[in-house]
This record gives structure tokens, C-alpha cells and sequence, in this order.
């Protein structure tokens, strides 16, 4: 119980953190595709440390999809995580069940360099929402 505590309090700080660092990173304005990235993704964490204190694992995409319906909680999103679309989603959950990693971006397109800078989110069992984009992407301007 106290490291499940441990890992709530952390992912709560991450969260924190992450949202922090959104509008920091915007310069006070808030960039509607990162705050939809990140607001996904804390959906997500949320409700991953949910399922597990359900059932002493974490969700699959498939098991996570389930349980948000379960729960009336897919339209909290402000993306349609049922059909992500233009964005693509990706939860990998460790075979013991005891670890994941969730990737939230949208795809590029090889022959449109246009696409190729998308910002893209990150997150995992620790909680922490990481912002991202490709090598050799211009930083966003402050």
C-alpha cells in the first residue's frame, strides 16, 4: 500500500510538473494540440492507476478502452481516444502487467516534411507527461 501511495503521489506531482511546464512552454498561451496531448494523457495515467487498483495490473489499450466505457469516462477526453484520429495512440503494458508506456502523437508523413515536427506526448508508470518532438525540429518559439 505505501508504494502504491509512493507511485500516486509521484504521478500526481508529475502531472503537476507537466502542466507547468505546457504553459511555460507556450509563454503563457496555451497551444491547443499540446493541451490536448497533455490532457489525454493525464485522462490516461488517471485512470490506469485506477484499473490497477482494481485489479493489481495495468490496462492494456484494449482493457483501458473497456474500462473508460465502463465508466462513462471516453468523452472526457478531449480527443476521441476511441478513434484518435488525425492523432495515433499506443499502450504498451509489461507482460507481469506491472509497468506501461503511453504514446500519443500525430503521424508524419515521409514525402510532406510539413508533418514531420508534430509535437508528440509521452507517459509511463511513473505519471510524468513528457512533451517531445523529432531531431532537428525548430524549438517552439517563446
Amino acid at each position: 500500500m505505501k508504494r502504491l501511495s509512493a507511485v500516486l503521489l509521484g504521478g500526481l506531482l508529475g502531472i503537476l510538473l507537466a502542466g507547468a511546464a505546457v504553459s511555460a512552454q507556450s509563454g503563457g498561451q496555451t497551444d491547443s494540440s499540446n493541451e490536448k496531448l497533455v490532457v489525454a494523457l493525464r485522462l490516461l495515467n488517471t485512470q490506469e492507476y485506477r484499473y490497477f487498483h482494481e485489479t493489481g495490473r495495468f490496462a492494456t489499450r484494449e482493457e483501458i478502452f473497456t474500462f473508460l466505457r465502463s465508466k462513462s469516462l471516453l468523452n472526457q477526453s478531449p480527443i476521441d481516444l476511441g478513434n484518435p484520429k488525425p492523432f495515433d495512440l499506443a499502450i504498451t503494458t509489461s507482460a507481469d502487467g506491472m509497468h506501461y508506456q503511453i504514446t500519443l502523437q500525430q503521424p508524419s508523413d515521409m514525402a510532406d516534411k510539413t508533418t514531420w515536427c508534430k509535437t508528440a506526448a509521452f507517459s509511463d508508470d511513473r505519471g510524468v507527461i513528457f512533451l517531445g518532438a523529432a531531431i532537428d525540429c525548430e524549438a517552439p518559439a517563446r
